[in-house]
C-alpha cells in the first residue's frame, strides 16, 4: 500500500496539470474579439462536414458506397454542397443539408429536404465559456417549409473562427455541423 501512494500522488498531479490551460493576452484579445462578432449579430457559418447520428438504417445506406468516396456514415464531407446559417440582427436564416432517419409524422417534400429556416428565434441566448474561450448560442426555430418540424439549436464559435452546429429535430435524428463562422460583410451575401 506504501508503494501505491507516490503512483497516486503523480496521476492526481498530471490530471491537475491538463485542466487548467494559460491564455496568451493574443488568445485573450482573439476571444474578446469573437464575443464582439457575436455581439453584432451579423455574422454567418458555411459549413464543410456533416456528422449524422448512424443508425442501423442509415449506416446500411452508407456502406452502399451512395455518399461518396471518403464519407462514412458518421463524417460527410459537404463543402461542395451549398450550406449557411446566417444571424443577421434578430432574424436568423439557415440551409444545411440532412443525412440521417426521419420520424415518422414529419412529412416528406422532395424540394426541401434539408433542414431551412428564416425566422426570428426563440429563446436565443448567448454564453460564454471562458474555460475553453468558446462562445455558445442556442435557439428554437420551426422549418420554414415543414409546419410541425422544429430545431433546437446550439452553436460553438472558437476564436479560430471553428464552428459547431448542433442540430435536434422533433421529426429527425440529431446531426452536427463543423465548419467557420465569418463577419457577414466579409461573406458573399
Amino acid at each position: 500500500m506504501k508503494h501505491l501512494l507516490p503512483y497516486c500522488m503523480l496521476f492526481a498531479m498530471v490530471l491537475s496539470c491538463g485542466s487548467n490551460k494559460v491564455f496568451t493576452e493574443q488568445d485573450n484579445k482573439d476571444y474578446q474579439k469573437l464575443q464582439d462578432l457575436v455581439a453584432s449579430k451579423s455574422f454567418e457559418i458555411v459549413s464543410n462536414s456533416a456528422m449524422p447520428i448512424a443508425s442501423a438504417s442509415f449506416s446500411k445506406v452508407a456502406n452502399s458506397r451512395i455518399l461518396g468516396p471518403g464519407n462514412s456514415a458518421g463524417n460527410i464531407d459537404i463543402s461542395s454542397n451549398s450550406n449557411r446559417l446566417v444571424v443577421k440582427g434578430d432574424s436568423i436564416r439557415g440551409f444545411l443539408p440532412f443525412y440521417g432517419d426521419q420520424n415518422f409524422g414529419g412529412g416528406y417534400n422532395r424540394n426541401h429536404s434539408g433542414i431551412e429556416f428564416n425566422a426570428i428565434p426563440e429563446d436565443y441566448k448567448v454564453s460564454l465559456d471562458d474555460k475553453k474561450h468558446a462562445v455558445n448560442i442556442r435557439f428554437k426555430i420551426a422549418d420554414q417549409y415543414r409546419s410541425s418540424e422544429r430545431y433546437d439549436i446550439i452553436i460553438t464559435l472558437y476564436p479560430n473562427h471553428k464552428s459547431n452546429i448542433r442540430v435536434q429535430s422533433t421529426n429527425r435524428s440529431s446531426i452536427e455541423y463543423t465548419g467557420r463562422v465569418s463577419k457577414l460583410e466579409d461573406a458573399k451575401e
